[in-house]
């Protein structure tokens, strides 16, 4: 599967970069993991961007132009991030940008596309710095769409606090931006409402091995595992946790809507636990309903979350480039600021920091099926 991924985007970097020869097309850049431990949700990705351009350009694209996009791999990190950004804006002449799913890879681009000046349009990562950083916080050439930590926290820690008995909780996150911004933002929310942490514990991207973790956690007994946990490593964590034969609800942000969990849901182990995030392909209104058929069906899966954020950040980015009346960055710069984007969960529009805030769902597995309980504002 590596290897499909790897060659596909390989041989579509090539064959955009021929055809944006004729200045035909106007190209939107993207780093993501085609490659390293989180590549399946890199495809996701992929899928999402293609989708939306080839809906646009079978209604003539924007300006007159057909849109394309050019993928570089950043195995989720950093340096290769930062690699991809300049050779696609040096070698490739994209004319936007799109963030990474990483944080730590999304904030590493950040001063580049201030330097290079052209918008960023952050469309998956979480970490409260991109906002802090983006709009009046210093650099004008950054947007998000989608939720930010802090958002997220305030309104699962209400959630929790209002509606379950938790009273010690036990975290468990990941050791990147992501989940120590995560934890950190939660406990913000919870320590003020009487919901205490009980100890905080992190575990390298890529780890599979959480039988030590959970053996200290079942004779610690906290009320809840508060987790800031992705797909892969959580259904190895749910797998163990499983065998262990716990009964402590686990909540925060573990990925719950990942196809990769459902059977795991479905066993009823899992009943009681919780999560925030801002996208399930399960919520039905007939938007989504719509999108999630067509997702489906061309790609033989589910829309994941980070498939439907570039799906969605894609218009957006088309539909800004539309009202600018050119692709001078710039002009759409100034065309982003004053977007009001219709999405499947509300309206996209940017406040000062050129931070969205867009409904997010907050879901609770209830008899082997996840529901959504709740509709907040971020």
């Amino acid at each position: 599967m590596r290897g499909f991924i790897k060659s596909a985007v390989v041989l579509a970097g090539i064959c955009l970069s021929v055809s944006g020869a004729s200045a035909a097309e106007i190209k939107i850049g993207f780093p993501g993991p085609v490659t390293g431990p989180v590549q399946f949700l890199g495809q996701h990705m992929k899928w999402g961007a293609e989708l939306a351009i080839e809906e646009i350009n079978e209604k003539g694209g924007v300006l007159g132009q057909k849109l394309s996009f050019i993928m570089e791999d950043s195995k989720c990190a950093s340096p290769e991030a930062v690699a991809g950004t300049e050779k696609m804006l040096s070698r490739d002449g994209v004319s936007v940008l799109m963030g990474d799913i990483c944080s730590s890879a999304t904030l590493a681009m950040m001063p580049i596309v201030e330097r290079a000046k052209i918008p960023l349009l952050v469309t998956i990562s979480t970490h409260p710095g991109v906002t802090e950083k983006a709009g009046v916080g210093g650099n004008p050439w950054v947007f998000r769409t989608n939720p930010q930590d802090d958002a997220l926290a305030i309104a699962m820690g209400k959630y929790l606090a209002e509606k379950k008995p938790y009273k010690k909780v036990a975290y468990f996150a990941e050791d990147t931006d992501y989940g120590r911004a995560g934890v950190v933002a939660m406990q913000k929310e919870l320590e003020p409402k009487g919901i205490k942490t009980q100890s905080v514990d992190y575990f390298k991207k890529g780890e599979s091995d959480y039988v030590t973790y959970l053996t200290k956690v079942k004779g610690a007994e906290p009320d809840a595992i508060l987790l800031f946990m992705l797909d892969q490593e959580l259904q190895n964590f749910m797998r163990q946790y499983r065998q262990y034969g716990l009964k402590i609800p686990i909540t925060g942000r573990p990925a719950l809507v990942s196809a990769l969990v459902k059977d795991l849901i479905a066993s009823g182990a899992f009943d009681g636990s919780s999560t925030i995030y801002p996208y399930y392909a399960g919520y039905e209104n007939a938007p989504n309903k719509a999108f999630v058929e067509k997702y489906t069906k061309k790609y033989g899966q589910e829309p994941h979350y980070v498939g439907f954020e570039m799906y969605e950040g894609v218009k957006l980015m088309a539909q800004a480039i539309k009202d600018a009346g050119s692709t001078k960055p710039e002009a759409i710069q100034a065309a982003l600021k004053k977007a009001k984007g219709e999405s499947i969960l509300g309206t996209i529009q940017f406040d000062d920091h050129h931070q969205a805030h867009n409904r997010a769902l907050i879901l609770e597995v209830k008899k082997g099926r996840l529901e959504v309980v709740e509709l907040p504002s971020t």
